[in-house]
């Protein structure tokens, strides 16, 4: 079971400023915070210098508070005209600020409102875990851990150029400047990575140098004489990675030539990637690499994007809630909050008029006795209002709009959307270049570790340094992919005629399937479930499967429908352990030879590197939730492919990495 977290208990002192009951500390100076972040943060950091030039520069902080050394940077960042191309800032609060409480302190700081008006829209619920913020056009990426600093950096996946020591003072919370603390500030920390601190005191500085860090005293903020700055200098020796060897990060691809059918000799030198499938997982590792500079080309065999699994004419977004905090439900959650971000930030600009989101709200039924024991589990979490509401029958009929008999879960930022206007949206990039009727049946790997994608005729489609396979349930077809274990569900929806009473429903419902509200007079619902069905044609058997399911949980409602009949159907793709296959792609016989007796254990002998098939990525496995999904992990694919921070936790990385099975299958001994 995973740690949960309770929100900062503050009152404000005689100047208003923000004082934290439980640790009986302020959270910056009386004199002048702001003034103090600059001093003690950016120019002991060196900055902005430090980053000037750079392609990328990571900040990472022991203490969010009130975000004032966050907009402090921002603000630097900036106003720099040499400022580094992307700035990563991490932050770790074990006690975050509800949304509501922050944008009151921050109103404060009038020189600051732009960015600090752009932090509290984003600004996540209290709730455990890595929360990924995007700024300026994804130029500057807030990774907020909402966890205790020994938690967040055991999971932290980073190399910092630069560390905010900050948070309460060593004597009022001794946990946050602990040798452990500072052995793992070290482990993520590279030659001549720098160091800030308002304290001096002794203990502190001894730890910090017996971690590797060279320490000196500066002149302080204010009243306080003294500050500290360090850098690290690690001593002589092979630092081990902190990631399982067979999980390893991959190499960076190479960067050669590439030249397609369509430019005869024509080649040019740059960033180029291929994307082979154009639905939401394609579209959406198209959009973050774009967003990085690579030019995209995105290979669809169909003559329209998102015909298949991401072909339905409604999908519903909201996250898998579990009675006990794990997981499976930490992914879920992270990754519903990141694609609201996305969606919202889309809505917000008015040129994407084809972006059909409609932020409804998403209410979960109670529909049978499991599931009302998870409501009921869930009830004593205390989880933040904003993310979850658990209703009883009366309130949820309220929200719903309709006479309902079972209470539920109500997730207030959910909604629904049509699929393929977010794929339209996400591929309006100047970056991205959609080839449709275009099939990738073979990928071959050049002697310059380039990738020449073919067709059935084993004619050469484009060449590029890097490519990404998300094309659903053909994902498995290619030599390099086969030793996934892909398994196919089909599923397919229903539509029927809204009446005056349904129509009355203002939200998506779940229950063992999902409804909307009417779409253009049209109701969708479903969707059937057929494990190892690989024929997508519409069944007529299919839509009555769906209305009885529907029928058993709304019986009002499905009575009042009008003429039902089929909506979509396509094969989904899951795998055994329902997470989805995101990252690099292991050579499989490599991988067996160099993992051959890991099932004696982990410590059996020291572990090479995984074998990468270098420049070579998959996006596949969503099952049924790759609407919620697939944004967060194609900032995960993008960010493995860029060498930046990874946005989620070291352990979900493993989960959701391609060679888990190999490892399994070698840990139980078995072919």
């Amino acid at each position: 079971m995973l740690p949960e977290i309770h929100p900062a208990q503050i009152e404000l002192d005689a100047n208003g400023l923000p004082f934290a009951i439980e640790y009986g500390d302020r959270y910056f100076s009386r004199e002048n915070g702001l003034a103090e972040a600059r001093h003690v943060f950016l120019q002991g950091n060196q900055l902005p210098k430090a980053w000037q030039n750079k392609e990328q520069f990571v900040i990472a902080e022991t203490g969010f508070g009130t975000g004032l050394n966050f907009l402090a940077t921002w603000q630097a960042w900036a106003n720099d005209p040499q400022r580094c191309q992307t700035l990563h800032y991490i932050s770790i609060e074990k006690h975050p600020l509800p949304k509501s409480v922050l944008a009151k302190l921050l109103a404060n700081w009038v020189e600051l409102s732009e960015f600090s008006t752009a932090l509290v829209e984003q600004y996540p619920p209290v709730l455990a875990g890595l929360h990924q913020l995007n700024f300026a056009k994804h130029h500057l990426k807030l990774s907020l851990w909402f966890a205790d600093a020994r938690t967040a950096l055991n999971e932290l996946v980073a190399q910092v150029d630069a560390w905010y020591l900050d948070g309460f003072a060593p004597a009022k919370n001794p946990d946050l400047w602990s040798p452990s603390i500072f052995q793992a500030l070290a482990d993520h920390s590279h030659p001549q990575t720098s160091l800030a601190s308002f304290t001096v005191a002794g203990q502190v500085r001894r730890d910090l140098q017996a971690a590797g860090f060279i320490c000196a005293k500066q002149m302080g903020f204010g009243q306080k004489r003294e500050m500290l700055t360090a850098y690290f200098q690690p001593a002589t020796g092979t630092r081990k990675p902190l990631e399982l060897a067979w999980f390893s990060l991959p190499p960076v691809p190479s960067l050669a030539s590439t030249h397609t059918k369509h430019q005869t000799g024509h080649q040019t030198d740059s960033k180029t990637a291929t994307v082979i499938g154009a639905g939401i997982a394609g579209c959406q590792i198209a959009y973050a690499l774009a967003r990085r500079g690579w030019q995209v080309h995105l290979l669809e065999r169909h003559p329209k994007l998102a015909q298949e699994a991401s072909g339905n004419r409604a999908g519903v977004l909201s996250p898998k809630m579990t009675a006990e905090p794990d997981w499976g439900e930490r992914f879920y959650r992270q990754s519903f909050l990141y694609a609201l971000g996305q969606l919202n930030h889309f809505a917000r600009d008015p040129a994407n008029t084809e972006l059909e989101w409609q932020a409804s709200g998403v209410l979960q039924l109670n529909h049978n006795p499991s599931e009302l024991k998870r409501w009921q589990a869930l009830q004593k979490r205390a989880l933040a209002a904003e993310f979850i509401q658990l209703v009883e029958a009366d309130t949820a009929a309220v929200l719903a709009g309709l006479p309902l008999t079972m209470g539920g879960s109500y997730f207030p930022q959910g909604g629904y959307l049509y699929p393929r206007s977010w794929c339209q949206t996400l591929i309006k990039q100047p970056l991205i270049q959609l080839h449709t009727r275009t099939e990738a049946l073979t990928l071959v790997q050049t002697q310059a570790h380039t990738w020449q994608i073919l067709n059935q005729t084993g004619e050469l489609i484009i060449e590029s340094s890097l490519v990404i396979v998300a094309n659903g349930k053909d994902a498995g077809q290619f030599s390099q992919t086969r030793f996934l274990p892909l398994l196919p569900v089909r599923g397919q929806t229903t539509q029927a005629e809204a009446s005056a009473y349904t129509r009355q429903l203002s939200m998506s419902l779940g229950h063992e399937g999902y409804l909307t509200p009417a779409i253009h007079g049209q109701h969708i619902f479903g969707a059937s479930f057929e494990r190892g069905e690989v024929n997508h044609a519409l069944k007529d058997s299919d839509n009555e499967v769906n209305y009885q399911q529907l029928k058993r949980t709304l019986p009002e409602f499905a009575a009042e429908l009008g003429p039902k009949h089929s909506s979509h159907a396509a094969i989904r793709i899951t795998t055994p352990d329902r997470y989805p296959i995101v990252g690099p792609l292991v050579d499989p016989e490599l991988f067996r030879q160099a993992y051959a007796g890991i099932q004696h254990g982990a410590g059996y002998k020291t572990w090479p590197r995984a074998a990468y098939q270098t420049g070579l990525f998959i996006s596949a496995g969503y099952g049924s939730r790759g609407l919620t999904t697939a944004a967060l992990c194609s900032e995960l694919l993008a960010a493995l492919i860029n060498s930046e921070p990874l946005p989620i936790d070291r352990s979900l990385y493993y989960k959701l990495h391609p060679a888990r099975f190999l490892l399994k299958k070698l840990q139980q001994n078995r072919d």
